[in-house]
């Protein structure tokens, strides 16, 4: 009796594991394919851009992210104060300076709830 629980317990981690499994390689695939087509269409790559700037969640998120990041940190501080916080503004700064755009840029292309959401943003 406890071998056949035993067996049962195994069968049901097993087909929960597979489940998972598969989830998260059709979410690797898909984050794979959107990174895909932003590399094969700029408009793709320039519509974000637009959307890290208009979207005022998006940007924070980016904002949040730059500010971690010791290699940006002070820059990030001297942006905020001149914009006087306005995610807008710093966002519009951040995207104007070639080193952070590409900071920006990077983190959405390999974080894939991020690239998910700005793609929904833009119709994708």
């Amino acid at each position: 009796m406890k071998k056949l629980l035993f067996i049962i317990a195994f069968a049901i981690t097993g087909v929960t594991s597979a489940q998972t499994l598969s989830a998260s390689s059709s979410e690797k695939e898909d984050n794979t394919k959107a990174a895909t087509m932003m590399e094969k269409n700029p408009k793709i790559e320039k519509q974000i851009k637009e959307q890290l700037v208009k979207n005022e969640e998006l940007g924070t998120m980016a904002i949040k992210h730059l500010k971690s990041d010791p290699e940006v940190k002070s820059m990030m501080g001297k942006l905020d104060t001149k914009n006087k916080g306005s995610v807008n503004g710093i966002m519009k700064s951040v995207m104007s300076d070639p080193k952070l755009a590409s900071k920006v840029m990077d983190w959405v292309n390999t974080n894939p709830e991020v690239l998910d959401y700005a793609m929904n943003l833009i119709g994708m």
